[in-house]
């Protein structure tokens, strides 16, 4: 494993890319087999799975920092750093490169790319700042699947502050009962205008921002303050308690399909449901396994999985991209095709999809993120010279 990365964790952002790209390819094989298709549906929580990731991975870094340097200031300083570095050259690339798609689009006489829609000066200025998740016209209409973006960055200027609150269990059930209620009341005050029938369909505005999916963040502290040694990969879990989990995380997926893509009658409850449901893949994935064909299968599919999950920022960049030229192109020869046919061009369509966004990831890492890593740690060292480690 390298040194900061947990192997359970990039084995859930492999799970949560592999999820959102099957979710973005399947409507364009109308002819899917119905369950197959209702599997891939279940890929949008995919999302969640990230949410609640990265609410593990913030308290471990903000844990880490905290027992090498005593100022709080200065850890919050850091934390912002090497998040900004982490999420924002990446992204302003992506701005840049999907105005041309569009550009290039509208040019040669095609639509708008379809997960593009009408936006101006001013929703990129604030997809700039990390602030669409706050506008329903730059939410989503700048960079395809920017939404969780948003949510993420802006969850990422609380997370010092609930960290540093929440030192004891009393205190992170207060912060987790304040998030919940002022998430509830924004929710019916501004999304529902006060209303008691208020619903939220899915994958629109209301279902987007953040008071919808900030609770899969309280999910993932939760899970960090009561899993840490297995989450933090310290500790190993039983093989009942790996079935334990198996169990927890299938009925918090049913929950969550009853409530989406199934039933669709409770979309601003499905992403709470999916992160609760994460928390248990999360667990099982901290499991060592048994002997046999089961684990050498892990073992064959372990370098594969770490290496999407390396690049599961990028891969869900750009997995767009290939989303955009298929729909284009071949959505009409994907729509006449039987169920058999369907299916079977569905998983190698999926499975280039997965391929050419993590080649152009890997482009990006040494293009971009490499730039953005060195400044980073240059920051960092000009920092920690100010403020002595222990």
């Amino acid at each position: 494993m390298e040194k900061g990365r947990v192997a359970a964790l990039d084995a859930g952002r492999a799970i949560a890319i592999v999820g959102v790209v099957a979710v973005h390819l399947s409507f364009q094989f109308p002819n899917l087999p119905k369950t197959v298709a209702l599997v891939a549906r279940m890929g949008q929580y995919g999302v969640q799975l990230f949410f609640v990731i990265s609410a593990i991975t913030i308290f471990m870094t903000l844990e880490a920092d905290r027992a090498r340097f005593p100022e709080a200031r200065h850890i919050t300083l850091r934390f912002y750093i090497k998040r900004f570095f982490r999420i924002a050259p990446l992204y302003y690339a992506a701005i840049a490169i999907y105005g041309l798609i569009s550009w290039g689009a509208l040019h040669w006489g095609y639509d708008r790319a379809w997960v593009l829609g009408a936006h101006g000066p001013a929703d990129i200025l604030l997809n700039m700042l990390f602030l669409h998740a706050l506008s329903p016209s730059a939410i989503n209409n700048v960079v395809p699947g920017g939404w969780s973006i948003g949510v993420e960055m802006l969850f990422y200027l609380l997370a010092p502050l609930i960290f540093f609150f929440t030192m004891n269990r009393a205190r992170l059930v207060f912060a987790s009962v304040a998030v919940l209620a002022v998430s509830a009341g924004v929710m019916w005050l501004v999304g529902c205008n006060g209303a008691a029938d208020c619903s939220v369909e899915n994958n629109t505005f209301l279902y987007f921002w953040p008071p919808v999916q900030v609770p899969c963040f309280i999910v993932g502290m939760w899970a960090w303050f009561i899993f840490r040694p297995y989450l933090a990969g310290t500790s190993s879990i039983t093989r009942g308690g790996a079935w334990l989990s198996v169990a927890m995380a299938l009925a918090f997926a049913l929950v969550t399909a009853a409530l989406g893509v199934w039933l669709a009658k409770g979309h601003e409850f499905a992403p709470f449901f999916a992160a609760c449901g994460a928390v248990g893949f999360l667990l099982f994935a901290c499991s060592r396994g048994g002997r046999g064909a089961g684990q050498l299968g892990r073992r064959l599919l372990r370098p594969f999985a770490m290496a999407i999950g390396r690049e599961s920022y990028g891969i869900y960049l750009w997995h767009f991209i290939c989303t955009y030229a298929t729909f284009h192109f071949l959505a009409r020869a994907f729509g006449r095709t039987n169920e058999e046919m369907s299916l079977a061009l569905f998983i190698v369509t999926t499975a280039a999809t997965l391929v050419v966004s993590y080649a152009l990831s890997r482009v990006s890492d040494r293009l971009i993120q490499a730039w953005a890593a060195r400044c980073s740690r240059r920051l960092l060292a000009r920092l920690d010279a100010r403020f002595p480690a222990r």
